[in-house]
């Protein structure tokens, strides 16, 4: 027998987001600064963590994108990135981005239809449903839920994903902590110095200075905007690819937010390195010149 009329509605409804370890459908949107992004290109680099909204007029809306912004710098340690979807123009997206001072880029998905592909919109009409869908780095569903969820929740599934805490989260208390009992080390590595972008502006112009400035971002990432002055290697390939930097001391990480530069930074001390900073707040607050489309700006 056929499902009746109460099941099919039910049916659709209830349209059910991917399956946690199927292949995710290859999103390929518009970002809200015009840039394209792609599922794929991250592939074999980032984890990412699509962040479905329906509403750029809700203040509900509101306070959980801005809970996700929130832990952009530690996803980013994960080497996870985060990226918000929705039907609205990307000039509609960037301004409302602008008015919560988001640190992540919102996409722009005309009628739904790659959000439909996820099930993550209305059966009946192209509007998209609450839903976050993190994809680990072979291009499969780590998480999905519909509805506003939890991101420290995500941040930590990524956690376990790479098998390390993540950078600028605090330790849950109710935890034990970790070697209490382990003797006395001797001395760390030196540690990494936070520097703002003004700072390392003047850092890198300093005559006989010596300071070099490493953009660990994608490829897509260093393309769209990017310091004249920076030398491009994406975090993933700094462990290979660290000594064509030709010089262990006076170096300066940025990324997008100031997550995965400070990972970077933190590998650069681990083998030995000095004199390391990374600039908080990344590339998103750089004040200094860059290139942006092919245009140097101040």
């Amino acid at each position: 027998m056929g499902m009746s009329i109460l099941e099919r509605a039910k049916n659709l409804s209830t349209w059910p987001p991917p399956r946690v370890g199927t292949p995710c459908h290859a999103i390929s949107l518009t970002a809200d600064e015009g840039t394209w992004v792609k599922l794929s290109d991250f592939q074999g680099h980032l984890n990412v963590v699509f962040v479905v909204f329906d509403t750029l007029a809700n203040p509900e809306t509101d306070a959980w994108l801005k809970s996700w912004n929130e832990l952009v710098a530690p996803f980013e340690s994960l080497e996870t990135v985060i990226f918000g979807i929705n039907t609205a123009r990307t000039d509609e997206l960037r301004r409302y981005r602008e008015k919560l001072s988001l640190d992540f880029h919102l996409l722009y998905d005309p009628l739904a239809i790659e959000c439909r592909a996820l099930r993550c919109s209305s059966r009946f009409a192209p509007t998209c449903k609450p839903t976050v869908i993190g994809v680990d780095k072979d291009g499969n569903v780590a998480f999905s839920e519909r509805g506003h969820a939890n991101p420290s929740a995500v941040l930590k599934l990524f956690s376990d994903i790479e098998g390390r805490a993540a950078v600028g989260v605090e330790a849950d208390p109710t935890e034990p902590a970790e070697n209490s009992a382990a003797p006395e080390a001797g001395p760390g590595p030196e540690p990494v110095r936070n520097i703002d972008s003004d700072k390392a502006e003047t850092l890198i112009k300093e005559k006989a200075g010596g300071y070099l400035l490493v953009d660990v971002r994608t490829q897509s990432e260093y393309e769209a905007d990017h310091s004249p002055h920076a030398v491009h290697i994406p975090i993933d390939e700094l462990p290979q690819r660290h000594a064509e930097l030709k010089q262990t001391k006076r170096i300066i990480c940025v990324c997008q937010a100031g997550g995965r530069s400070a990972a970077a930074a933190e590998f650069l001390t681990s083998i030995g390195s000095t004199e390391i900073y990374n600039v908080e707040g990344g590339m998103s607050a750089w004040s200094g010149e860059r290139v942006t489309g092919g245009q140097l700006q101040s």
